[in-house]
């Protein structure tokens, strides 16, 4: 692999020494691209572990500011409110769409701000929401609401006991991880598996277990160029 992509996971590096987690991902996106894109296994698991770090770090960040869960019925533009913070959650209901989600995620991470974002595909009031991938493979799970008053008004976590908006959206987001990841019927150790991997981390980029997954695919690839 060329030192350029050595230079870069080391910038990557201190910048997650550093806690600028956004440069930090940003760094390892691109080169697990290229790394891929080379076929370099070994470059692929080493690029894995920072950008699991980072994006750890973010969810935390996102988790530790306000939660929106639902988006509010007299609300005519949500996305300008999410604009309006530097860190939290927010998980947006009908009328929101999976496109509008995918325009305020975008924007997010255009700001390089600690937010997190997921879609319900349901009305707030609902008993069950369906949570809804808007990127990636299009999956779903339902989940029991969360607590009505907690719905559809921005929450700090910090000020009530737990368990906490934060918590629920914690869980939901694992779920959807969850449920991307046992969808995957490529063979293990096969190129398709980790293709199918990434397709799933796209749903939920900050899942643990499908870092985990990605990097012992990309192990079993390089044992099988031996």
């Amino acid at each position: 692999m060329p030192a350029t992509l050595d230079q870069q996971m080391e910038t990557a590096s201190q910048a997650l020494a550093e806690l600028d987690y956004a440069r930090c991902e940003s760094l390892c996106v691109d080169a697990l691209g290229q790394a891929r894109q080379a076929a370099d296994w070994v470059m692929y698991q080493r690029v894995l572990m920072p950008l699991q770090e980072a994006r750890r770090q973010r969810r935390q960040a996102a988790l530790d500011g306000p939660i929106l869960l639902g988006t509010p019925k007299d609300e005519q533009d949500v996305a300008a409110q999410v604009a309006d913070i530097e860190q939290g959650c927010v998980v947006l209901t009908w009328p929101c769409t999976a496109t509008d989600a995918k325009a305020i995620g975008d924007a997010v991470r255009d700001g390089n701000r600690p937010i997190e974002l997921l879609f319900a595909d349901n009305a707030s009031d609902s008993a069950t929401w369906r949570v809804t991938s808007f990127a990636g493979p299009q999956i779903s799970v339902d989940l029991p609401a969360p607590k009505s008053d907690w719905v559809g008004q921005w929450v700090d976590p910090a000020a009530i006991a737990p368990p906490t908006p934060a918590h629920w959206f914690m869980q939901a987001s694992e779920a959807l991880g969850n449920v991307a990841l046992a969808a995957i019927d490529a063979k293990t150790g096969s190129l398709a598996y980790l293709q199918a991997l990434e397709h799933a981390l796209s749903c939920v980029d900050d899942h643990e277990i499908l870092h985990q997954r990605l990097a012992s695919a990309a192990k079993a690839l390089q044992e099988a160029k031996r």
